[in-house]
């Protein structure tokens, strides 16, 4: 498209664009593409460029494709962690703890990694606050983003109180100023992080395994509670419900009933798996 002169651009030209992404990418890349593609057409015909914005005569990306089963979810939650719980791997790794508290929490992995003691976690309140994610930039290596995901992302959140439990324990236990470091104590690689935990699961029944699948634990768990997509939505730090509604369920608020409809913790055990 950047090769091609706004004149130039025809309704098929970006018809093919987008279905080429949808294919190769996926649909949401190819939603994304559209919106920003229709705000470039849409100044050019408000500035007398053309005539018409041909993104909006173009085709739909066509019904959505039925979702698989999560691998994370309220009949298989007890397996998945005891697999966990019970690896010498994710032990090593400071997984069994990580995995835990994600099932509480449902939060980013970069935002959980980016946790620390001193402003993150409130103990007295019974509270923590998401403020920033870990990423790497090339020549500066990781570090703490001042920003979540989106606006909706910075927020404070009340969780069950056995996840306040698990990091009362491992504050007793650590030296180091990040909830989740490195094996040296230092910002923990989020990469590194998803890449060990696929190593962990690899050749089981959850192989393929992400910690986003804990997310969508979450949200189905406090969705089977009867809590609204806006509180849902609050706790899980998502913009617009929307996304909540269509990809999560089956605002910097503190989410007092999604606490407690997380207050009892996942139990470790086998499950009817097959795999």
């Amino acid at each position: 498209m950047g090769a091609l002169r706004i004149q130039d651009v025809r309704v098929s030209t970006v018809n093919r664009v987008i279905t080429e992404i949808r294919d190769q990418v996926g649909r949401g890349a190819a939603s994304h593409a559209k919106v920003v593609l229709s705000g470039i057409f849409g100044l050019a015909v408000r500035h007398d460029a053309l005539d018409k914005n041909p993104v909006r005569e173009i085709e739909g990306l066509g019904k959505k494709k039925r979702k698989k089963e999560r691998l994370v979810n309220a009949r298989t939650i007890g397996a998945v962690l005891a697999l966990f719980h019970a690896s010498e791997k994710a032990a090593r790794w400071d997984l069994v703890d990580m995995v835990d508290v994600l099932s509480g929490l449902g939060c980013r992995i970069g935002e959980l990694l980016a946790l620390n003691w001193d402003s993150s976690v409130d103990f007295d309140a019974g509270t923590i606050r998401f403020h920033g994610t870990v990423i790497r930039v090339t020549g500066r290596g990781l570090f703490v983003q001042d920003h979540t995901k989106s606006r909706a992302g910075m927020r404070t959140i009340r969780p069950p109180a056995w996840v306040m439990d698990i990091l009362k324990r491992r504050h007793a236990e650590t030296e180091s100023p990040w909830v989740f470091p490195s094996a040296t104590g230092t910002l923990r690689d989020p990469d590194n992080t998803r890449a060990r935990i696929r190593q962990v699961v690899a050749g089981t029944a959850f192989e393929g395994l992400h910690p986003h699948d804990f997310r969508h634990y979450v949200a189905g768990v406090l969705d089977d509670a009867g809590l609204t997509a806006r509180e849902i939505a609050d706790y899980l730090g998502h913009e617009r419900i929307s996304t909540t509604q269509e990809d999560y369920m089956e605002r910097g608020v503190v989410g007092e009933d999604a606490g407690l409809a997380l207050a009892e913790r996942p139990r470790t055990g086998p499950a009817n798996i097959e795999g």
